[in-house]
């Protein structure tokens, strides 16, 4: 009896973690972006130190596919933000533009 009593103890503080991971928020869209643009390229404070430095010294590390690759997981987070949005992104007019002339059209007055 003492062992049932013990195993029901565990799987019920088991069933209890398991609701409590997945009751966890999703990350924000804001906080997705934030990550993925920093992701591997890193912001300036990682990439100071002297340990980047001895990295791209000996070519253990390529800034440019860093940032290749930072801008792809960005891509893939806003495509598919579209897709759970349902479609295409949202088109507008462009505003009238107050500028309908050209310099060169108008002299300057002396």
């Amino acid at each position: 009896m003492k062992q049932l009593k013990t195993i029901c103890c565990i799987a019920l503080a088991a069933a209890a973690t398991g609701c409590l991971a997945s009751s966890a928020q999703a990350e924000s869209i804001s906080d997705a972006m934030s990550r993925a643009v920093f992701e591997q390229s890193g912001d300036i404070y990682r990439n100071t130190g002297i340990d980047r430095q001895f990295t791209l010294l000996f070519g253990l590390s390529y800034p440019d596919l860093e940032a290749v690759n930072d801008s792809r997981s960005v891509n893939r987070i806003y495509q598919d933000l579209i897709r759970q949005r349902g479609g295409e992104p949202v088109r507008t007019r462009d505003l009238p533009n107050p500028f309908n002339t050209s310099l060169s059209e108008n002299p300057p007055v002396r």
